[in-house]
């Protein structure tokens, strides 16, 4: 795949990714009702939970869009891993039904595409220069 049709598609994903992210993070600080009732009753956490994951995720979606931070970026992504993983332990358990905790998963390999294609794009150097001076880990020659 060539460098612009990969960046499409990251673009693309992202987007998408982005949309659905906003979806739940608007809905959580606001505490419009239906996200409180769903939050509260259904996945039975503390409604004031409920903003800080809001704005957590608000941040994350901000972090991917930062541009020259790749190491940010990979945080962000193992961040978002961890939410959606979470998200789809409390509805699971919550609903009791993995039919309704499907999407999640479905959200989950969104983000797995995405991480894919931003490791294509955008790759994080194996070694690091700090690693390559002996004097840094204290061998002297």
């Amino acid at each position: 795949m060539n460098t612009k049709k990969l960046k499409i598609a990251y673009w693309s994903v992202l987007i998408l990714f982005s949309i659905g992210i906003l979806s739940s993070a608007i809905p959580s600080i606001l505490k419009l009702p239906y996200a409180v009732a769903h939050f509260c009753n259904v996945l039975k956490m503390p409604e004031y939970l409920l903003v800080f994951t809001g704005v957590l995720k608000l941040a994350g979606l901000i972090a991917l869009y930062i541009p020259n931070y790749p190491k940010l970026r990979e945080w962000t992504f193992s961040a978002f891993a961890f939410d959606l993983i979470g998200a789809w332990y409390c509805n699971l358990n919550g609903t009791n039904s993995f039919l309704f905790a499907m999407p999640v998963l479905v959200f989950l390999l969104v983000l797995f595409i995405l991480y894919y294609l931003n490791s294509k794009l955008y790759p994080l150097s194996s070694v690091s220069t700090k690693r390559k001076n002996p004097e840094y880990i204290g061998i002297l020659h």
